[in-house]
């Protein structure tokens, strides 16, 4: 009785398919390490990572993945946060509102920089009927103008 010899898993193809490349990209951009991806795909691990790096086309498909990763998970993060909104817990509810207002406000913050970068203009004026900031008080109280202004501490030293 002969034993078999273990087989080393196939090498990817050179050049990497379209779908192939598609599949790694996707993959590594959602966290999955090489080795993972080897033994789902049946490739060793090793030389699907040499094949992406040598493959001209691999960083800009990952690139795409990566920013599709990155708007699913700003999605959940932010349904989750809305959810949160409607808690009976007033405290709750505050909090995941406010985290909302921050959130939608640097992503707007992040858009107007994107499109003033690439040179397109900007309307940023608010809604008719949104509400206005109401200015805080200032740190000097206001006085009327009869009245003398108070003397300032001078430093010394």
């Amino acid at each position: 009785m002969t034993a078999c010899a273990p087989t080393s898993p196939p090498q990817p193809p050179l050049p990497l398919s379209p779908e192939l490349r598609s599949d790694l990209a996707a993959r590594r951009a959602g966290g999955e390490s090489w080795d993972a991806i080897g033994a789902a795909l049946r490739f060793d691990p090793a030389a699907l990572r040499r094949a992406a790096a040598a493959d001209p086309l691999f960083a800009a498909e990952y690139d795409a993945a990566w920013a599709g990763a990155m708007q699913e998970a700003e999605a959940t993060a932010l349904r989750a946060l809305r959810k949160l909104t409607a808690s009976d817990n007033e405290k709750v509810a505050l909090r995941a509102a406010e985290a909302v207002v921050v959130c939608v406000g640097r992503y707007r913050q992040a858009e107007v920089r994107r499109e003033r970068a690439a040179g397109r203009a900007v309307e940023t004026k608010t809604r008719p009927d949104a509400p206005r900031a109401v200015p805080r008080a200032s740190a000097e109280p206001v006085r009327p103008a009869s009245a003398p202004a108070a003397p300032r501490a001078v430093p010394m030293g």
